[in-house]
């Protein structure tokens, strides 16, 4: 099935793969929407399919530049800090949409996935990283090592991937089996499946 992972080698790899992995789950869930939709919050809640990409988005390259930044010696940098430029002002949650179409946020959302393995793989998992400042992280503690930071990528892109799923049912009843055949030019045939 193409939401399968390929096979890992190492505990690095792992990390990438799944954060790509599941970055791609939240592209694919939006397959052919339109801004319309993507703005659509359907659901008991205040999600929409374009706030989560910013969200995401945001999220994923602020940890990623924050882990080069702090975790990858100037020696082995070879990322411009324009890399990391995303042109979204203020901090999105999910629930607002930047004012920028659907190409522009799938853009992004895809420069997000294809950094993220030359930053995991470019860095050692047990360097420390500072805990950034902000009021949900704890004040009782300096630094985490990147592997904890890479473990709550994976964490924290597949719940959003999650609710990506349901955000799309609501919208118009596609489950992600049926897109990710899709997105490879492929049909999905639940019934044969169940047998």
């Amino acid at each position: 099935m193409p939401f399968l992972t390929p096979e890992v080698t190492d505990e690095r790899d792992a990390c990438a793969t799944y954060v790509i992995q599941q970055l791609e789950q939240l592209r694919i869930s939006a397959l052919d929407l339109d801004d319309v939709q993507l703005r659509a919050a359907p659901t008991a809640g205040t999600l929409s399919m374009g706030g989560l990409f910013a969200h995401v988005t945001q999220t994923v390259i602020r940890w990623l530049h924050h882990v080069y930044v702090h975790g990858v010696a100037e020696s082995d940098r070879g990322l411009a800090e324009e890399a990391f430029a995303l042109g979204f002002d203020g901090f999105w949650t999910g629930e607002e949409v930047p004012e920028v179409d659907g190409a522009t946020l799938r853009a992004r959302l895809n420069t997000a996935r294809d950094l993220v393995r030359p930053v995991l793989g470019a860095v050692d998992f047990d360097t420390r990283v500072p805990i950034p400042d902000a009021p949900w992280f704890p004040k009782d503690l300096e630094s985490w090592n990147v592997r904890w930071v890479a473990q709550h990528l994976v964490a924290e892109v597949a719940r959003h991937a999650g609710h990506a799923d349901l955000i799309r049912e609501h919208l118009d009843g596609q489950i992600s089996y049926a897109l990710n055949a899709q997105d490879v030019g492929e049909t999905f045939d639940w019934k044969a499946y169940a047998g």
